[in-house]
C-alpha cells in the first residue's frame, strides 16, 4: 500500500518562499522541466527537474553542490517539492521515498495554485 504524501498548503509555502536561505529551512526543489521554470519559480527554490532527480540523488555531497548550486540534503533532512500542478512532486515525493528519503514534503497545489493566489515569482537564475 502506497504512504501518501505529507503536504503543504499555500500559506506554509507563502512562509518557506519570504525566508532568506540558510541552513535551517528545508530546501524547496522545483521539478519542472527548464522551459517552465525560466517563466518564474517560488522564491527560495532550487530547481532540479523530475527526469534528473535520481541521477542528483545518487550524486556525492560535493558533486551535487557543484551541479545543483546548493548542499545536499540528507536522507533525514526535511525536503520540499513542488511542479507546476503537483503530479510531478508526487512522483518525486514517491521516488524520494523510495531512496530512503524519511522527511520529503509535497506541495500539492504546485505553480498553479501559487500563482493563482498571487503567490510572488520569484526569477530563475
Amino acid at each position: 500500500m502506497a504512504t501518501k504524501p505529507d503536504t503543504l498548503d499555500f500559506d506554509e509555502i507563502q512562509i518557506l518562499a519570504q525566508r532568506t536561505t540558510n541552513r535551517d529551512n528545508p530546501p524547496l526543489i522545483d521539478v519542472r522541466d527548464l522551459n517552465e521554470v525560466v517563466n518564474g519559480i517560488i522564491p527560495t527554490a532550487h530547481h532540479i527537474p523530475l527526469s534528473g532527480l535520481e541521477a542528483a540523488l545518487a550524486l556525492d555531497d560535493e558533486a551535487f553542490k557543484a551541479q545543483h548550486g546548493f548542499r545536499k540534503f540528507g536522507k533525514d533532512d526535511e525536503v520540499v517539492f513542488y511542479c507546476r500542478s503537483g503530479r510531478r512532486s508526487n512522483l518525486a515525493w514517491q521516488l524520494s521515498r523510495g531512496l530512503g528519503y524519511t522527511r520529503v514534503r509535497n506541495y500539492p497545489g504546485s505553480w498553479i495554485e501559487y500563482e493563482a493566489k498571487g503567490g510572488v515569482k520569484g526569477e530563475f537564475p
